[in-house]
């Protein structure tokens, strides 16, 4: 007698893909900080190409406070930079054997997201003074923009400096806005993968087809 089809639950697809979500964005920002540490920041090039003299000075000098937080928080941010690499690797690697339906992928993928989301929150939590000086540079960044936008129009320049204040607090806001949104992103794929029907999935014996 032929065996069951069994079937992949939606929300599982939806958790394998978040995964590889979380995963590529952990790549991508652990790898970011192990270059900025093995590399060097040329500090003066960051306000080429601003022609206001004063919109440059303070992104030179806030570029440059940032890579001082930076070399402060070396001890803690080298580690984390490196773990959240790793991790985020991990974590693609099994979310792609997870889709093919590996037995084993599952749990082990259940465990390195729980590890990657520990890791996520001692950054947060633990370079918070380079995070802060990192937002300082955006907040430089969209200012000096703005006043480029509006540099033809003197009168415009009150207007231009409003606009900055309100984007400086966007940015403010986003940030545990953010953090939040990942910490509830990884909450759901754990859900899901740990539900009954998930595990019965890749627990089974049966041949697995997408559930319609």
């Amino acid at each position: 007698m032929p065996a069951a089809e069994r079937k992949r639950p939606w929300y599982l697809v939806l958790a394998l893909l978040g995964a590889l979500a979380l995963g590529t964005k952990d790549l991508r920002s652990g790898w970011t900080t192990v270059a900025l540490y093995r590399g060097s920041v040329d500090i003066a090039a960051q306000g080429d190409g601003i022609a206001d003299e004063d919109d440059r000075t303070a992104l030179v000098s806030r570029v440059r406070a940032y890579v001082q937080a930076l070399d402060a928080a070396k001890q803690r941010g080298w580690p984390l930079g490196v773990a959240t690499f790793l991790l985020g690797g991990a974590v693609f690697v099994f979310a792609i054997r997870a889709l093919g339906g590996s037995r084993g992928a599952r749990t082990a993928l259940v465990q390195l997201v729980l590890a990657q989301t520990g890791v996520y929150a001692a950054g947060y939590w633990l370079l918070r003074d380079v995070s802060d000086a990192e937002l300082r540079v955006l907040e430089a960044q969209q200012a000096a923009q703005l006043h480029e936008q509006f540099h033809e129009h003197p009168a415009e320049r009150v207007r231009a400096d409003d606009m900055a204040r309100k984007t400086s607090a966007m940015l403010h806001a986003a940030t545990p806005v953010l953090f939040g949104f990942r910490l509830l992103a990884s909450a759901l794929v754990v859900v899901a993968l740990t539900r009954r029907r998930s595990r019965e999935y890749f627990d089974g014996p049966r041949e697995a087809v997408e559930e319609r």
